[in-house]
């Protein structure tokens, strides 16, 4: 899990996603919460670098990537990295965005600096973003949805009043990460 601007493995619903998913049925055998630096800073470089050191330059192919708000920029931006041909699982973006309605100085490189989509749509064998209607940064909910599902061929699952996702608990996005990534219990 790569988190918002500020944020850290012990703020909003990080500690019980990853509480939920340490549990059956999720099956998922490591969950990280990454600290990032300068969380209220955050840099391309340093961020993507982190990814890099927390998995690796090649992830292993069954890595699923759950990245919240800018953490989903550093998700995309590491797996644009990654070797042509290689393969993760996938992505879980929560409250993921291209555009932000009134991005400040230290937003605008995240918002301007060139993206390979292709790249980043080639590393995943799927996609997933989790938006909300109500998102004060990115008010064009319509427009963000297809933003994702043309750049990225996402699977977009938009969330009545789910605002930035920014709660001690966030049942849509356990939902998604259970019924779109979880490996099914043997048997």
């Amino acid at each position: 899990m790569v988190p918002r601007w500020a944020g850290s493995p012990d703020t909003d619903f990080y500690p019980w996603l990853t509480a939920k998913v340490r549990t059956p049925p999720a099956r998922f055998d490591d969950v990280r919460a990454l600290a990032m630096p300068t969380p209220s800073a955050p840099t391309l470089d340093g961020w993507v670098s982190t990814v890099a050191s927390a998995v690796g330059s090649v992830p292993a192919p069954s890595t699923v990537f759950l990245g919240h708000s800018v953490g989903c920029q550093a998700v995309m931006r590491y797996l644009a990295t990654l070797p042509p041909g290689h393969t993760v699982e996938g992505a879980l973006l929560v409250a993921g965005w291209f555009e932000v309605d009134k991005p400040w100085d230290t937003l605008r490189p995240w918002i301007e600096t060139p993206m390979d989509f292709d790249r980043v749509r080639a590393a995943l064998r799927r996609c997933v973003v989790v938006l909300s209607d109500s998102d004060p940064f990115t008010s064009d909910w319509r427009r963000n949805t297809r933003l994702f599902e043309e750049r990225l061929g996402a699977e977009v699952r938009v969330i009545p009043g789910g605002r930035h996702f920014n709660n001690p608990q966030e049942p849509a996005v356990l939902e998604a990460l259970q019924e779109r990534f979880a490996v099914a219990p043997p048997g």
